[in-house]
């Protein structure tokens, strides 16, 4: 009975072991943006309709959309095709930009970090832009082998929700090139560039 007993027990460890990651390598892989909403929330935690913005995007494309690339190592990065402006020479006078290119024809890549709680579903994202790195906290609504969905509360009652499909297991393939309006959202993660 004891060998029974020890032979469950190592059986449930290997099980929660096994799965402790699961979610996490759910996803691995090149994930494409379909579409992202920016509203505001009411005192309940609900979005206000008159408010939602919505951006969508082809997933697949490489030439202008926005995919997010996830390691095993739990590094990744986000490559930008869709930018419309690139902003460049920080003025710490005048706190603006002194100069900038309006549709660029390049992809941007930014370097990413992150972690996973899998109880509360929450993506720990640490992105790496230029001059600084800024940590997104993103409650996972919804994650399949194809689907991805995440909100990220940017700043006070303004919240970003992104619906993701996945593109492949590995690295992305081109598409046919399709301009689309970039949001901009200081503080969200996919309008903060």
């Amino acid at each position: 009975m004891k060998k029974l007993t020890l032979f469950a027990a190592c059986a449930l460890m290997a099980m929660l072991f096994a799965s402790c990651g699961k979610d996490y390598s759910n996803l691995v892989g090149t994930w494409g943006v379909e579409k992202i909403e920016y509203y505001n929330i009411d005192y309940a935690g609900q979005p206000i309709p008159a408010t939602i913005e919505t951006y969508t995007y082809d997933p697949n494309s490489t030439d202008n959309g926005i995919q997010l690339v996830f390691r095993e190592n739990k590094s990744g990065e986000m490559r930008d095709s869709a930018i419309d402006t690139i902003l460049i020479d920080w003025n710490t006078e005048t706190l603006t930009y002194d100069s900038f290119i309006v549709n660029p024809d390049t992809v941007i890549v930014y370097p990413f970090t992150c972690s996973y709680d899998r109880g509360d579903r929450i993506l720990y994202m640490n992105m790496d832009y230029i001059t600084y790195i800024r940590t997104f906290k993103m409650y996972v609504s919804e994650l399949t082998d194809n689907t991805f969905v995440y909100e990220n509360e940017y700043d006070k009652d303004y919240v970003e929700r992104a619906y993701l499909k996945r593109v492949s297991k590995s690295a992305a393939k081109s598409a046919s090139r399709q301009k689309a309006k970039h949001p901009h959202k200081p503080g969200s993660f996919f309008g903060d560039r």
